[in-house]
């Protein structure tokens, strides 16, 4: 009998996560269906998709609240359609607002096993989710990618794997023929812009970081989605716009330095050893609310993995072109906007190569996929 299995990827990083675990449990066991949300990667990793993670991509606590209605239609759709389809395992990829909804409700109505993929950020804010996890949306297992964060989990009796970032597995040698296919202007500097992966985080950054970078003489790369070129490409028409996903990663590593919006990119650009800046906006009540629950004085994953600050964060009122461009052209010459030595460096971007990868050798989804597949044969 074919093994059955749903994935639920609610955003851009969840999608690239089950894609890459849908192409390793097929490699490992060829027999399966599968089926879920997620978008383009997913689907072309052989996954039948219910509809697109777009519909439920909502950034912001505050900005979720036009769209809760819908959204728990979405929730119910999604639970009807994992009862119908009886899956052998349900996987869920982050975004803890759905998954752990849809979770709870299969679980009032079926058996099925859920091994959910990637720790809520327990050690950031709100700590009792790690027992909410483990207790009211009952879990069976839990797949972390970095290797500090079990134990949060493991006192309230959840079963948990690390199985390593899937950014450790990419290639981020430097292509140099890369330059040339872009048309990139040798004798120019290269920054890269990221403003971010969801349409909320583009309507928000995307006029500041244009205005950052207009007046500056250097190659403006973007790596993005196809969703969003169109709109970026307006606003920047000189830019260099890049969907291709492969190509998004080596034009990183052609980079001098890096402007971006907060998130998993800032492991990317430290995989591809490209110096950065951090940046983000949120409604001000979000950002009120989260002042209460933050535990962490940094948002950059790269400061909370090394447990200090070297890179900038230009939040809220200070994420604007004139504080950012001044940032941008400092770390352009090696410094910080104070005249300080800057401390990114390679030897630092290394430790977070190390942090990210298994200690056993294999590849992050190929690990994932044997925790999968282990609940299948139970």
């Amino acid at each position: 009998m074919t093994t059955k299995i749903y994935i639920i990827a609610g955003e851009a990083s969840g999608d690239l996560l089950g894609s890459n675990l849908a192409n390793a449990l097929i490699k490992q066991q060829s027999d399966l269906t599968l089926r879920g949300i997620g978008g383009d990667l997913m689907r072309d990793a052989n996954v039948d998709l219910l509809f697109g993670y777009d519909e439920i991509a909502v950034m912001g606590l505050i900005e979720l609240i036009p769209h809760i209605r819908r959204i728990k239609k979405l929730i119910q759709k999604t639970i009807d359609d994992i009862c119908e389809f009886k899956p052998d395992i349900l996987v869920t990829i982050d975004s803890p607002g759905f998954c752990n909804r849809v979770i709870t409700g299969v679980k009032a109505r079926t058996n099925i096993p859920c091994v959910h993929y990637v720790a809520p950020s327990v050690w950031a804010w709100r700590p009792k989710r790690a027992y909410k996890l483990a207790k009211w949306v009952r879990v069976d297992h839990l797949m972390c990618l970095f290797p500090f964060e079990p134990p949060y989990f493991t006192t309230h009796g959840l079963p948990t794997t690390v199985v390593g970032h899937p950014i450790s597995s990419m290639d981020w040698t430097v292509d140099d023929a890369l330059p040339k296919t872009l048309g990139l202007n040798p004798l120019k500097k290269n920054i890269c812009l990221l403003p971010g992966s969801r349409r909320g985080e583009i309507k928000k950054h995307l006029a500041i970081f244009a205005e950052t970078v207009k007046d500056l003489d250097a190659n403006i790369l973007i790596p993005t989605f196809d969703k969003f070129a169109d709109e970026i490409k307006t606003a920047l028409p000189s830019a260099y716009i890049i969907t291709d996903t492969l190509l998004k990663q080596k034009a990183m590593t052609l980079c001098d330095v890096a402007l971006a919006a907060s998130g998993t990119v800032s492991l990317e650009l430290a995989m591809a050893k490209t110096p950065m800046i951090i940046a983000y906006r949120a409604s001000w009540l979000t950002v009120l609310l989260l002042k209460r629950l933050l535990t962490i004085s940094s948002v950059c994953l790269v400061n909370i993995l090394l447990g200090k600050k070297v890179v900038l964060e230009y939040l809220q009122e200070a994420c604007n072109a004139k504080d950012l461009k001044l940032a941008l052209m400092a770390l352009l010459d090696g410094e910080n906007p104070d005249g300080t030595t800057t401390e990114q460096t390679p030897k630092l971007f290394d430790q977070i190569r190390q942090l990210l990868t298994p200690s056993d050798g294999k590849m992050p989804a190929e690990k994932a996929a044997e925790v999968v597949l282990s609940y299948v044969s139970k």
